[in-house]
């Protein structure tokens, strides 16, 4: 993909392409997703396994490239390499859609000529976590989609069918409930368009700002936190992460130390994009570095907050028998499992729990408007 219509045109020009005609294609230029990285990744790991060289395995990622944006980086990457730099320098320059895990692991596949086998790990690690995030994004899909027909609906009610109401109960002494719907669906026809408006602009403001937002992550987080539905699942879906890298940076030959290092944000940028949902983690690897610099073991300074009872017991023994890598492999794993199931049982209690939800706020209003007539069929 050329810069401008000039370059691309001396350059079909020298490859013997005379009699053609350019056109701009304006397609959006959007981020790729988190599962074009991951194919990425998987494609990259099976070129390198097959013995393709490493430009050339790019080269053919960026011609069949759909994503703009993914085959800009790719450029990019590549001309980095003919420039003389290492993949992961050029990798940890861009500091674009990797981790600085990823990064680290990769500079240790290149030093030891186990790169083909790194890619792999990461792609392996990869696809455990999209399918991990599958299911959480499944979970959270109905729940949004039955508030979203809630607030429809209740809109639908309150400008339609609560005005009908009001018609008829005019110059009548109604019940104090009766009349606050009426109010509220008087105000809500009188602001229905500012109202909108707010609500797209609101919308639109949160998804351009939210991934730059340091502020927002922090309130989310806080949110996940302390809600106790979800305070659990994210919990274990920390441990997972951490001991899912950590296993592989330690299992690759990287020092315990300058592993736990790769968890904490960088210098130049602060805190990168993707951690900024791990703020709480890089909290907790700061007290271990810290109590590791002391003297104590690993297994001695890690905090509850991060590793529940039994995984701690499970890291001192595994300390203490020289399998650390292993053991974190096996909690990553076993933790895995619980959260799933977790997903699964809160999934299949969020709907019918949803429905009483929605049953319940349409039965409030028509129960509302339907008050006064109780009130006069008891009178006569």
């Amino acid at each position: 993909m050329a810069e401008s219509k000039e370059i691309a045109q001396q350059s079909l020009l020298l490859q013997g392409v005379h009699q053609l005609h350019l056109q701009r294609n304006w397609q959006l230029s959007m981020q790729p997703k988190y599962t074009e990285i991951c194919d990425l990744l998987m494609q990259l790991a099976m070129l390198l396994q097959a013995s393709v060289p490493l430009k050339e395995s790019l080269q053919l990622l960026q011609r069949h490239a759909s994503n703009i944006e993914l085959t800009q980086w790719l450029r990019q990457l590549l001309c980095s390499l003919e420039s003389g730099f290492s993949f992961s320098t050029a990798l940890a320059t861009q500091d674009r859609y990797l981790t600085k895990q990823e990064y680290q692991l990769i500079s240790v596949g290149e030093s030891t000529g186990k790169l083909p086998l790194v890619c792999a790990q990461l792609a392996k690690q990869r696809q455990q976590s999209l399918g991990l995030r599958r299911k959480v994004q499944k979970m959270l899909f109905y729940p949004m989609l039955v508030l979203v027909v809630t607030l429809i609906l209740t809109s639908l009610l309150l400008l339609f069918i609560v005005p009908q109401f009001a018609e008829i109960y005019a110059n009548q002494p109604l019940p104090a409930f009766t009349v606050l719907l009426l109010n509220v669906s008087a105000g809500l026809r009188g602001y229905a368009f500012q109202l909108s408006l707010l609500l797209i602009f609101g919308f639109i403001f949160l998804m351009l700002n939210a991934r730059q937002r340091v502020g927002l992550y922090r309130l989310k987080n806080c949110l996940l936190h302390f809600l106790p539905i979800f305070k659990k699942i994210a919990q274990h879906h920390e441990l997972i992460h951490f001991c899912r890298h950590l296993h592989l940076m330690l299992s690759s030959g990287m020092p315990l130390q300058q592993a736990l290092q790769t968890f904490l944000p960088t210098q130049k940028s602060g805190i990168a994009k993707h951690e900024l949902t791990e703020m709480r983690l890089a909290e907790e690897v700061q007290l271990m570095l810290k109590g590791i610099a002391q003297g104590y073991r690993f297994s001695e300074v890690i905090g509850s907050n991060l590793f529940p009872e039994m995984a701690q017991q499970m890291l001192h023994v595994g300390e203490q028998t020289g399998r650390l890598s292993e053991m974190l492999q096996y909690i990553a794993e076993s933790y895995q499992q619980k959260l799933e199931h977790q997903l699964d049982l809160l999934s299949q209690l969020l709907e019918p729990c949803l429905m009483l939800v929605i049953g319940s706020i349409i039965g409030v209003i028509l129960l509302g408007m339907y008050l006064p007539m109780f009130n006069m069929g008891a009178l006569v």
